[in-house]
């Protein structure tokens, strides 16, 4: 009687230990405007789509607006295993991946159509880059082009020549190239400083995101926004996670994660594409007077006469191979 009570007692001590290594717990991170469509359209489906169908195995905790990570660490953080997965600017990640400012460049003159059939698994541009990802610790797990960023300013954009010496924030190495090229001189801000720049007249203008700076209402500090309409590149962001953690989940968990994270991907890159008029429409119904370049007009082709050498010296700094992988996809 002795032995089966011991052992029942320990089975009543091991088993919940058991069940528990079973069991996982992630936290995710975002920054910026929780409101932005990259954070309300895909966390929310993300984070349910892999609790239900892990039956409860993984659950998260969820940290919004660079409470956990702010938007320039997020480099550091994710293969450190600071957060298990967070959202990201890719071309933040060029002090480990110098090849990965093409992405900001004016090389890329994907549309947001463009990115959304293309930087997907299995095509060549998600592929390279996840795989410079996984050599440092960390991968990819969704990929998505939230429109060329556009420029919130308090002075009007016609020109190039409009924005020479004018101090613009911007949020990236290759993001700075683009306006020290148009003769601006280029500031590195974090989000969440933007709109006291503005409002204090430190920065000129703010080239960012159109959904950040409609969420985060810098057409509150300013009087113009510029859509560029990709003239000067796009923003190309992601959803990245620590491979370690990735890699401690049994098979079937991490089909679960990546399944989740291409539909809630699917599904925001193109809510994405579909709000983008709407959102300069809320910029102009708040006082703001929005000016749009596009493409094929000879507006455009003044823009990117001035981008030319810029262009040309982008060619002989990336790779052959990627270049040409980025040209064969371009519109």
């Amino acid at each position: 009687m002795k032995k089966v009570l011991s052992m029942l007692l320990t089975l009543a001590l091991v088993l919940p230990s058991l069940a528990q290594a079973d069991r996982y717990r992630l936290s995710l991170s975002t920054w910026g405007s929780p409101k932005h469509p990259q954070v309300t359209q895909f966390v929310p489906k993300f984070v349910e789509a892999v609790e239900e169908r892990s039956e409860g195995r993984i659950r998260f905790r969820v940290f919004e607006g660079g409470e956990m990570v702010k938007q320039q660490f997020v480099p550091t953080a994710v293969p450190q295993g600071t957060v298990d997965i967070s959202l990201t600017t890719l071309d933040s990640w060029s002090g480990r991946i110098p090849e990965i400012s093409i992405l900001a460049s004016p090389l890329w003159t994907w549309s947001m159509t463009t990115s959304r059939d293309n930087l997907v698994p299995g095509k060549p541009v998600f592929d390279y880059f996840d795989q410079k990802l996984r050599d440092r610790g960390a991968f990819m797990i969704a990929m998505f082009d939230i429109g060329p960023p556009v420029l919130s300013t308090r002075f009007e954009i016609e020109k190039p020549e409009d924005l020479k010496g004018r101090t613009m924030r911007v949020y990236s190495k290759g993001a700075g190239q683009v306006m020290q090229a148009l003769g601006a001189a280029p500031t590195t801000l974090g989000v969440g400083e933007v709109y006291s720049a503005l409002q204090r007249g430190t920065v000129d203008g703010a080239m960012g995101g159109l959904g950040g700076a409609v969420g985060l209402k810098h057409f509150e500090v300013t009087d113009y926004m510029f859509d560029q309409g990709g003239a000067l590149g796009t923003l190309v962001h992601a959803y990245v996670m620590n491979l370690d953690k990735f890699e401690q989940l049994p098979p079937d968990l991490q089909k679960v994660v990546m399944e989740a994270a291409h539909e809630a991907r699917t599904h925001a890159q193109q809510y994405m594409i579909d709000s983008f008029d709407d959102l300069l429409e809320t910029v102009r119904a708040e006082g703001n007077t929005v000016a749009r370049l596009k493409p094929g007009t000879s507006e455009w082709d003044t823009w990117r006469s001035a981008l030319k050498p810029l262009v040309e010296q982008a060619k002989e700094t990336y790779p052959a191979d990627l270049v040409k992988i980025v040209e064969a996809q371009a519109d």
